[in-house]
C-alpha cells in the first residue's frame, strides 16, 4: 500500500529539484556541531510554488512554538480559512484518493463517505488539544509537521519542507548539526537546534509532498495498533483497527525499509494523532541503489 502512494505522489520533488548535504555523522549524546552548512542546499523554488505545497507554507505561521500557550497565534478565521483550503488540496490529491478507496474496501468507518472522512481526517490532525498546562496549545499537525518547544526541547516536526523553511529563515536561528542515520535522497535522521533549543534527532521523509506524507502517516495511523507489526509495503495482508497507543507500522519506500510509528492521544473522549515519524529500516541493496541517486 505504501508504494501505491508512493506512486500516486505527482507531486514529489523531481531529480535535480533538491540537493542536500550530510556532512559529518552524530549521535544524540555528541555536543559538537558537526555540521557547518545547511542541510539544504538547494530547492527548486518551481516545486515549493505546487498548490499543495504553497498552502502548507501558508500555515506555518498559524502556530505558537511554546507549547503551554493556547492555539492559534492567528485570528481563528484565518486559520479555519487556510486549514480547510489545505485540506480540500490534499484529501483531492491523488495519494488521499488512493487510501480513501483502500479504506472504503476495508469497511473503515472513517470512511463511509467523504463527507464522514473529511470530518474525522480534520479532527485526527487539526483539531487542537492540550499538551501543557491544560490548554488547547497543539494539534496533531502542529507536533508533526511544524514543530514545537517544551522545557527547552523541540518536540516533533517530521517535515523536510518545514525544516528547510527553517533552515532559510535567519530569525528562527536554526542550525543543522549532522546526520544520525541517513537513507540517501530518501530519509534522514537528523540533529539540530532551533532558537537554541534542541532536537537530539528528528526523522524526515526527504522530497515527499505534503500530502503524501500526511497519506501515509494517517494510513499508518489506522493501522493494527500496539506493538505488534503490520507489514503495509504489500497488497495483502494490512489490517485496520484499534487499540493500544502504540504503534509501530512496517513500511517500504523506493526500496528503502522504513518503520512508521505513532502514538494517539485522547481528551475528553476524542482521539488525536499525539505524534508519527519515521524510522530507518535495515540497508539494503536496492535501498543503496535508489537512495545514492540525488533527488
Amino acid at each position: 500500500m505504501s508504494k501505491k502512494l508512493r506512486d500516486a505522489d505527482e507531486n514529489k520533488a523531481e531529480p535535480g529539484q533538491i540537493y542536500i548535504s550530510y556532512q559529518a555523522h552524530t549521535n544524540t549524546r555528541d555536543s559538537e556541531d558537526n555540521a557547518r552548512r545547511d542541510f539544504f542546499t538547494k530547492v527548486d523554488p518551481q516545486l515549493l510554488r505546487k498548490k499543495s505545497f504553497s498552502q502548507f507554507l501558508d500555515l506555518t505561521n498559524n502556530f505558537v512554538r511554546e507549547a503551554g500557550i493556547s492555539e492559534p497565534r492567528v485570528p481563528i478565521s484565518e486559520e479555519k480559512k487556510e486549514t480547510s483550503a489545505f485540506l480540500t488540496t490534499v484529501l483531492a490529491s491523488k495519494p488521499w484518493k488512493v487510501l480513501y478507496e483502500f479504506l472504503r474496501q476495508k469497511k473503515h468507518p472513517f470512511a463511509k463517505d467523504p463527507i464522514t472522512f473529511r470530518y474525522w481526517i480534520a479532527q485526527l490532525w487539526f483539531v487542537h488539544y492540550s499538551r501543557a498546562r491544560g490548554r488547547a496549545d497543539t494539534s496533531g499537525f502542529e507536533h508533526v509537521f511544524i514543530g514545537e518547544e517544551k522545557n527547552h526541547e523541540i518536540s516533533g516536526l517530521h517535515n523536510w519542507i518545514r525544516f528547510y523553511q527553517l533552515e532559510k529563515n535567519a530569525t528562527e536561528n536554526f542550525d543543522y548539526k549532522g546526520f544520525v542515520i541517513k537513507r540517501g535522497n530518501i530519509m534522514a535522521s537528523l540533529k539540530f537546534t532551533w532558537k537554541g533549543d534542541l532536537k537530539r534527532s528528528g526523522s524526515v521523509l526527504i522530497g515527499t509532498s505534503p500530502e503524501f506524507d500526511m497519506a501515509l502517516y494517517t494510513l499508518c495511523f489506522l493501522s493494527r495498533r500496539g506493538r505488534q507489526q503490520c507489514q503495509v509495503s504489500s497488497d495483502h495482508g494490512e489490517c485496520l483497527s484499534s487499540g493500544n497507543p502504540t504503534l509501530i507500522v512496517k513500511v517500504e519506500i523506493d526500496g528503502c525499509p522504513l518503520s512508521i510509528t505513532s502514538y494517539d492521544l485522547v481528551q475528553n473522549n476524542k482521539v488525536f494523532i499525539g505524534s508519527i515519524f519515521p524510522t530507518a529500516g535495515p540497508i539494503t541493496d536496492q535501498c543503496r541503489r535508489t537512495a545514492g541517486r540525488l533527488v
